[in-house]
């Protein structure tokens, strides 16, 4: 790789070698929101250790012409021996001297690395061979960082996926349904759940509606009162 590299040329060479998912405002944008992105947030398998993660990506890393692993925080650079415990510790390492720097991830601070498969499974194929993680997973890494750009990805992932269910819950499997509600929960979402032909799905639905109700949710309130409860 010669001193022309680029984040989509690194990030292209790691997916042909490792499961790599897309992260951060590219995720964000390639599920449907304009926006525009400062940098670029990749998430490399976590593979069996540091060490072995290190070693994997060291290659793409240390040989991409001007290209320099940092730190984050720190911003103090990353020798090749110490790619293994920086990851240990940090999660993540920067690379900068790119057209746009590139956050390569181990363990990203929302999503859990020994959750990598079932995330890895139930992402998108992209066209450059990383994954897009699904909208829920991708709103679980969005959370608790109190960024104000990562609120308005927030509500857009929320809204988008609220109207999947609408559409989806009240004609899906029993199964189905149940496994809906467990991962993502709104008052609307669990109004949807009281139109499904099962009664056990219409009893959760119920339920949750009660429970949102109960920690001061003033739409649940209001759905309860509109249908008597």
């Amino acid at each position: 790789m010669g001193a022309q590299a680029n984040s989509d040329e690194i990030i292209k060479q790691l997916a042909g070698e490792f499961r790599v998912m897309t992260l951060g405002g590219l995720a964000v944008i390639a599920s449907g929101l304009s926006r525009n992105t400062f940098d670029a947030d990749i998430w490399v398998e976590p593979m069996g250790s540091s060490e072995q993660w290190a070693e994997g990506v060291a290659p793409r890393v240390y040989n991409a012409g001007a290209a320099q692993a940092v730190a984050i925080g720190s911003w103090e650079k990353i020798a090749r021996e110490e790619l293994a415990a920086v990851i240990e510790r940090d999660g993540v390492i920067r690379i900068n001297g790119l057209e746009r720097p590139l956050d390569i991830f181990r363990d990203p601070n929302q999503l859990d690395v020994s959750h990598f498969d079932e995330i890895w499974q139930r992402a998108q194929p992209m066209e450059d061979g990383t994954r897009l993680p699904d909208p829920i997973d991708l709103l679980v890494s969005k959370q608790e960082t109190g960024r104000e750009k990562d609120q308005t990805d927030i509500i857009f992932l929320e809204g988008k996926i609220q109207a999947d269910y609408l559409s989806r819950l009240p004609k899906s499997s029993r199964d189905e349904a149940v496994q809906m509600l467990e991962r993502f929960l709104t008052p609307r979402v669990a109004e949807a759940a009281l139109a499904h032909a099962d009664q056990a799905v219409r009893d959760l639905g119920l339920r949750f509606l009660r429970e949102l109700a109960q920690e001061g949710d003033p739409f649940a309130a209001e759905i309860l009162r509109k249908i008597g409860e």
